[in-house]
């Protein structure tokens, strides 16, 4: 339950944190630190940890400790997209209508209704592995730390539309409470059985069954035809009704919900696109991987929902998206592997029709009694303090999330996953740690949202999974209209992981994806999402018109259907070569300054956009290196430098000259200290190799850990991070 807010301003500071001691040491000046494209920073376990920004202004984040790379992953993403951040917050934690005021109060309602109390979610973190329970605090203290630079100067760091907002400190709870909003608004389908009974009653039953197929073999798969899956059992409706005037203005409401949630910048369900191909079907024989998430249309005044980063530490080092508030990488590759994810649109959320006693929420009938409600009292608060006091009621179903008394009922949604959102947050972590297909696959029976997983790996693999949590359906229960409340239609359990679509090197050579039906026994639900024609066909009849299919196909794939992803991942993996290419627009930043002067990187991946271009990701790239009056000569002597990381034993540099040059290629350790000399003499133009297993000037095997590889050509230089492993 939420107090009134009060007017409150942070505690004054004595002296400037030592953050900001440290930007003074390195800068010169406060108001230069901003966008430093090197920040020094120590992390609340005294580990240091350097955040250097790339031409475009992404951050790439290496340190000793992952308390260290996730401390400052929380910096980086406050500093770029704090008022995003507050927003996202506020709309977990149900409490937008005290920044936007009365309008706000029904979704601010409608959130806290179908979420939890701050106490349920603080049960849900302490079940979580502790490693998940780490990076989301370190992540937290980041965050504040950056908020504390904005208390001492507001002028430099205190972003334009937050410049009347009390900002209050971040806490775990928050991180949970955002995680969980974006899990749901991307994860979670089904619950408009009251709908589809709308559709029955006016339509009539033939209707019904011909254009809301219960499943429709005829709809494009993602896997090809495999013959029928597991027996369907027998489908039953009570007959229940809903009048069609309750039915309407429920819709209505969700609605107004909406719209109320995109005037504010927060993504609608949207699609999401992925392509795989495989070794045979490449033309480098190697796996290709295009991802491309779609969380809303990118436009260049609006900021994107999505920020790209690079983490790098010796047990975590991933590249790719995450959004702001959230910890970790949730799209990107590490150095054995890659991923994309789409909505997979599967039912994962049924409507149960409880009856009540009375007029009122005071009990329901269930297995042969009368049952009290669960209610909790709250208060939404709009922005001039006015109170709005509610009850949080459910049963044994779930929430309660709409009513209609006057027939004695009121509708309930049950969710396969209740209580365990953040089991695929705990997957995500588990991901962008394994180095390996089989570590890779323990992790997604963790994802209790509804998503699509592809794969590729430097193993020369690719696999799908259409994974999540999902009823059974043992219940026998049409899935299309609502259940009874009064406990004769109570759900069996939830289907097996290893029950549910999954293919792996497909002899097309390619897997193709635009949320449409995993496989064609798989059934629709109430969403019913996969009925005809999809424009997955679009792309389809694209990869498969082309073979061998090379990495150019890949980046083209956008562009040929004419469609663009929020962010863009085009990913070529072999043996020991990572190829990785992405655009984020409009840009990276969305920080304006009090002054109204913008970051240098609001908007400069839009040119990429409109071109249909992609730009270099920069994997294990110290940005440091390289300054910027040498910058752009080098990008146009120094070409594709490579490194494979992590490097277990032995792995290949490979690197690009675009004319003759003197050429020096020295390896050093964290410290600085050159470990080995692997090349000192005069080479051609053209592409280049050199192999490096590990050892020291003397020939002896160096401890694990992250080492840097330094290019020079004639007086142009660049660096390249790995991550040595044995």
């Amino acid at each position: 339950m939420f107090s009134r807010p009060t007017p409150t301003h942070r505690p004054a500071h004595a002296a400037i944190p030592m953050l900001l001691c440290l930007m003074l040491l390195a800068t010169g000046s406060v108001a230069d630190a901003q966008w430093e494209s090197t920040l020094e920073l120590i992390a609340p376990d005294a580990s240091p940890v350097s955040i250097h920004r790339d031409d475009y202004g992404v951050p790439h984040i290496y340190g000793d400790t992952e308390t260290g790379i996730f401390y400052a992953q929380g910096f980086a993403v406050a500093q770029d997209r704090l008022y995003q951040m507050e927003i996202n917050r506020r709309a977990g934690l149900g409490r937008l209508a005290e920044m936007f005021g009365p309008a706000y109060v029904s979704l601010d309602r409608n959130t806290r209704k179908l979420y939890y109390t701050e106490a349920e979610r603080q049960a849900q973190i302490e079940s979580l592995p502790q490693s998940f329970r780490d990076m989301a605090d370190a992540y937290v203290a980041g965050i504040n730390a950056y908020l504390d630079s904005m208390e001492v100067d507001p002028g430099t760091y205190r972003p334009l539309p937050l410049a009347s907002w009390v900002v209050e400190p971040w806490t775990t709870d928050h991180v949970v409470a955002t995680t969980q909003y974006y899990m749901r608004q991307f994860g979670e389908f089904g619950g408009q059985e009251l709908q589809r009974l709308a559709e029955l009653e006016n339509n009539g039953q033939a209707w019904f069954d011909a254009n809301r197929p219960i499943n429709d073999p005829t709809a494009p798969t993602t896997i090809p035809d495999r013959g029928r899956g597991p027996a369907v059992p027998g489908r039953d409706w009570s007959g229940q009704r809903v009048s069609l005037e309750t039915i309407a203005r429920i819709s209505e409401e969700q609605s107004r919900i909406d719209e109320l949630k995109v005037a504010l910048g927060l993504p609608p369900k949207f699609g999401s696109f992925a392509v795989q191909i495989t070794t045979e079907k490449s033309l480098s024989g190697n796996v290709l991987l295009l991802g491309c998430p779609q969380m809303g249309t990118p436009t260049q005044a609006e900021t994107n929902t999505i920020h790209e980063l690079e983490l790098l530490c010796p047990t975590y080092h991933m590249g790719g998206m995450t959004v702001a508030g959230v910890p970790g990488v949730i799209i990107g590759h590490n150095g054995f592997l890659t991923w994309t994810l789409t909505s997979g649109i599967s039912d994962n959320t049924d409507v149960y029709i409880e009856t009540t006693q009375t007029q009122a929420l005071d009990f329901y009938w269930h297995n042969d009694a009368w049952v009290p409600f669960e209610a909790i009292a709250d208060t939404v608060f709009d922005n001039s303090g006015t109170p709005y006091p509610f009850e949080i009621t459910r049963t044994v179903h779930g929430p309660v999330y709409s009513t209609n008394l006057g027939e004695y009922q009121a509708f309930t949604k049950k969710m396969t996953f209740w209580n365990n959102e953040l089991e695929m947050g705990a997957a995500l972590y588990d991901m962008c740690t394994a180095r390996s297909q089989s570590q890779f696959e323990a992790a997604l029976g963790q994802i209790s949202m509804s998503f699509n997983v592809f794969y590729a790996g430097r193993n020369g693999h690719i696999k799908y999974w259409h994974a999540g949590w999902y009823q059974d359906r043992t219940d026998g229960i049409d899935p299309r209209l609502p259940h009874n409340g009064d406990g004769t239609e109570e759900w069996g359990g939830l289907r097996d992981f290893a029950d549910l679509p999954v293919a792996e090197n497909p002899a097309q050579g390619y897997f193709v994806n635009w949320n449409n039906k995993p496989v064609v026994w798989w059934d629709n639900g109430d969403n019913v999402p996969w009925s005809g024609w999809h424009p997955v066909m679009n792309i389809d009849n694209y990869v498969s018109a082309l073979t061998p299919f090379d990495y150019d196909d890949l980046k083209e794939t956008p562009h040929a259907i004419g469609s663009h992803g929020t962010y863009q991942q085009a990913i070529e993996l072999g043996p020991a070569l990572i190829v990785d290419e992405n655009i984020v627009p409009p840009g990276q930043s969305a920080f304006v300054s009090l002054a109204g002067v913008p970051s240098p990187h609001v908007t400069d991946q839009w040119p990429l956009h409109v071109a249909w271009q992609f730009k270099d990701q920069i994997y294990a790239w110290d940005a440091s290196a390289v300054d910027d009056d040498t910058r752009e000569e080098a990008a146009a002597l120094i070409r594709d430098f490579r490194v494979a990381s992590p490097l277990i034993g032995q792995g290949r540099i490979a690197f690009n000259l675009r004319s003759g040059a003197q050429i020096h290629l020295d390896m050093f350790d964290a410290q600085g200290r050159i470990v080995r000399q692997l090349l000192s003499e005069h080479l051609e133009a053209g592409s280049h190799q050199v192999s490096w297993d590990g050892r020291d000037l003397s020939s002896n095997p160096l401890p694990s850990g992250i080492y840097w590889s330094r290019l020079q050509a004639d007086r142009e230089q660049a660096v390249r991070g790995l991550l040595l492993l044995w």
